[in-house]
């Protein structure tokens, strides 16, 4: 059964994490994109594949449909930041790249939100283990 602490450390802990949604997307759109087109370019810099990810890998990192990931990488394509090229080994596969606005765009909310992590570090840990 939890105790009143864990309740207390639960709240504290979500509320943190809510807070830190709202900054995040404060500060993507200070650098001109959306919430969800910054998630959309750190899931592309921050795939393991090979090349680059696929809409749909970037979809499921996202939780979104791919046809939504799609609409997203028009727009992020539109604006410079992804371009979509052929997987070099299968042709019919197409992988996302960022372009080096995009890398550069990401760098700088990538440094503003580590520096935003390293802040809330002693607010996230100290959770229960059970």
């Amino acid at each position: 059964m939890p105790t009143d602490a864990q309740y207390r450390q639960l709240l504290a802990f979500r509320t943190t994490l809510r807070h830190f949604e709202k900054w995040s997307a404060e500060a993507a759109a200070a650098h001109g994109v959306s919430h969800i087109q910054h998630q959309f370019l750190l899931a592309v810099r921050g795939s393991a594949s090979v090349g680059g990810p696929t809409i749909g890998e970037v979809a499921e990192a996202l939780l979104v449909k791919p046809h939504t990931a799609g609409e997203l990488a028009d727009r992020l394509s539109e604006l410079g930041y992804v371009v979509r090229m052929r997987d070099d080994l299968d042709h019919r596969r197409v992988r996302l790249r960022l372009t080096g606005e995009g890398n550069d765009l990401l760098r700088s909310l990538t440094a503003v939100h580590l520096e935003e992590l390293r802040r809330l570090r002693p607010l996230l840990g100290g959770l229960p283990d059970q």
